[in-house]
C-alpha cells in the first residue's frame, strides 16, 4: 500500500531545516580552508623569450637594457695576508708535502687584488684564480767573476821612508828583524799579487839587488824602494808587472803619462829604450843570484828551472833543449859560460837549426843537442809509410 503523504507544512519545515544545516557546514569548511596556506599554483604558461634590444613587441619598440656599472667587488683578504709580515704560511696546503708538489693551493695574491706589492721570494709557486698571468721573473745568468784588476793609481799612498820601513818590518823574520827570509818573501809576493812560480820574484830580487834567493836584507829593501819610491804593495805590484810586460812577455812599450805615476819610473823608461840589453842584465843577474857563494856553477836542476821561466816564453826552441837535458841526465851543472852561450844560442840560431855551425865555439851540451835533433829530422824525412 502506498506511503502516506506528509502534510505540506511539515514537509516545508523539514526542507528549511536541512537547508540551514547545509549552509552551516559549508561555512565551516570555507573557514577551515582559509586558515590553511594556499598552495602555489603551477604556471602552465611558457616562458617568454628574452627580448632583444630594439625588437618590436605588440607594435612597440623595447628600449635597450641599461648597462650595469662596473663596481669593484669587495674581496676579503685571505689569511695569507697576515702571514706576509712574518713570512710564514698559515694555510696547511702551503706547507709540508704540498710545498714539494706545488699542487692544490688556490688563493688570491696581492696582484689579484690590484695591489702593487710583490709576493715574498719564499712564496710557493701556486695556481691563482686571477685571469691575469703573473709577471715573468727575469733570471740573469751568473757572470763569471772578473779578473783581479790593478788598483787605480789615485788610491796608492805616496812614498815615504817611514811607510817603506814599516812595510819591511811586517814581513821580517821574528828572530832577525833586519832580514826577510824565505817565508816572509813568499808572503810578500802573495800579498803583492806576484806569483811565486814565474819570473816576477826574480824581477823583484833584481830591482832590489838581492844577493840570495828568497831573502831580502833591510839595506837592500830600503835602497831599492828609495830608488823606485815605493812604500805600498799595490805600487810594488805595478812596478814588477810593468817590467815583466816589456822584458818577458814582449808587450808594446806604453806611452808616458803626464799625471803623477804611482812610483818613480825613471829606471823603467831607461829599460824601455833598449829592452834587449835590459833582459840581458836580468838574465845574468839570475845566474849570480842562484849560484852559491863558494861555487862557480849552479846545479843543472836549478839552471833548467830558471831557463823554463826566462827563455822558454821568449824562445820556444829552449823547451826542446830542456827536454833533451832531462832525458840524457848526464849534465850535472851549468857554469857561467854555458849560461851565457845558451842565451846567445836562442837569439842567433834559427829554430830549425839550419844555420847552426858545429865547428863554432858552442858548448858541448849544445853540440849534442843539435846532433840529436838533426838525427831525428833525418829519420823522420826518410820514413815512408807502407800501405798494406
Amino acid at each position: 500500500m502506498p506511503p502516506k503523504r506528509k502534510h505540506a507544512e511539515t514537509a516545508g519545515a523539514e526542507a528549511s531545516t536541512s537547508t540551514r544545516a547545509t549552509r552551516s557546514s559549508t561555512r565551516s569548511a570555507a573557514a577551515s580552508k582559509a586558515s590553511k596556506p594556499a598552495a602555489p599554483k603551477k604556471s602552465t604558461a611558457k616562458k617568454a623569450a628574452p627580448q632583444k634590444s630594439g625588437e618590436q613587441v605588440d607594435g612597440e619598440t623595447s628600449a635597450p637594457p641599461a648597462k650595469k656599472s662596473r663596481t669593484a667587488k669587495a674581496v676579503p683578504k685571505p689569511a695569507a695576508d697576515k702571514t706576509k709580515s712574518t713570512g710564514k704560511a698559515s694555510d696547511p696546503s702551503l706547507s709540508g708535502s704540498a710545498d714539494k708538489s706545488g699542487a692544490g693551493a688556490s688563493f688570491k695574491t696581492d696582484d689579484d687584488l690590484g695591489h702593487n706589492k710583490s709576493p715574498p721570494l719564499t712564496t710557493l709557486s701556486t695556481t691563482t684564480t686571477s685571469s691575469t698571468p703573473p709577471p715573468k721573473q727575469v733570471v740573469q745568468a751568473a757572470k763569471a767573476p772578473p779578473a783581479k784588476a790593478q788598483p787605480p793609481t789615485s788610491s796608492i799612498e805616496p812614498y815615504t821612508t817611514k811607510r817603506s820601513l814599516a812595510l819591511f818590518k811586517s814581513y821580517a823574520d821574528s828572530d832577525d828583524p833586519n832580514v826577510i827570509g824565505p817565508e816572509g818573501f813568499e808572503r810578500i809576493c802573495t800579498d803583492a799579487n806576484i806569483p811565486f812560480d814565474g819570473t816576477l820574484p826574480l824581477i823583484l830580487a833584481w830591482q832590489l839587488g838581492a844577493k840570495e834567493m828568497g831573502k831580502i836584507t833591510i839595506v837592500e829593501w830600503t835602497t831599492g824602494m828609495d830608488v823606485l819610491k815605493i812604500s805600498s804593495l799595490p805600487a810594488l805590484d805595478l812596478a814588477i808587472h810593468d817590467l815583466e810586460n816589456i822584458l818577458i812577455l814582449g808587450k808594446p812599450i806604453p806611452t808616458k803619462k803626464t799625471q803623477r805615476e804611482p812610483y818613480d819610473k825613471t829606471s823603467f823608461w831607461k829599460y824601455c829604450e833598449d829592452t834587449k840589453d835590459a833582459f840581458h842584465k836580468l838574465y845574468l843577474f839570475c845566474f849570480s843570484l842562484a849560484k852559491p857563494e863558494q861555487s862557480r856553477n849552479i846545479d843543472m836542476e836549478t839552471a833548467t828551472a830558471l831557463w823554463s821561466v826566462l827563455l822558454v816564453p821568449k824562445f820556444p826552441l829552449m823547451g826542446e833543449v830542456i827536454s833533451f837535458i832531462t832525458e840524457r841526465g848526464s849534465y850535472k851543472a851549468a857554469n857561467k859560460d854555458l849560461w851565457s852561450m845558451m842565451l846567445e844560442f836562442c837569439e842567433t840560431v834559427n829554430p830549425n837549426l839550419s844555420d847552426y855551425e858545429g865547428e863554432g865555439a858552442w858548448p858541448t851540451l849544445l853540440d849534442d843537442f843539435v846532433l840529436s835533433k838533426k838525427a831525428q829530422q833525418a829519420t823522420t824525412s826518410c820514413f815512408v809509410p807502407t800501405i798494406s
